[in-house]
């Protein structure tokens, strides 16, 4: 076995080198990407509601509006049944009658059984009616078991 003796020059020791080094760039790049994969789906979006602190035994004002919606969908203003394509249009009608912002108040009373996409629905239908503000009516838990 033959050795072969190779000559370092001390020039050629410090020489710069030129080609960048992206392995700690994918670290963090990877790290961050976890983080967001992590982090994204505990971001909750929420909507602001307020709630009164006694809710239950109020009555409602004499002119005041309310949106009844059962669990079939069907929806009623002050205990008249209008059709889904016309309640827009009815709301709006009764809400130009109020003179000030404060009397544009429509509350809802919904049934525990309605689907999600009709309460969401009644709510902004009248939104588009031009009320001011919406509450929703409760009533306390059947709790005779």
């Amino acid at each position: 076995m033959l050795r072969k003796k190779v000559q370092i020059l001390p020039e050629k020791l410090n020489r710069p080198n030129a080609n960048m080094n992206v392995v700690p760039l994918v670290d963090v790049v990877l790290v961050l990407l976890i983080l967001f994969m992590v982090l994204t789906p505990l971001l909750e979006k929420d909507i602001e509601i307020r709630i009164p602190e006694n809710s239950f035994g109020i009555e409602a004002a004499e002119g005041q509006l309310l949106v009844s919606l059962d669990k079939a969908g069907h929806l009623h203003v002050n205990q008249e049944a209008v059709a889904g394509g016309d309640y827009v249009h009815t709301l709006r009608q009764m809400l130009s009658a109020k003179n000030s912002r404060a009397e544009r108040v429509v509350f809802f009373s919904v049934d525990g059984q309605a689907g999600y996409e009709d309460v969401v629905a009644a709510l902004d239908g009248a939104r588009q009616a031009g009320a001011a503000s919406l509450g929703l009516l409760l009533t306390p838990a059947d709790n005779s078991n």
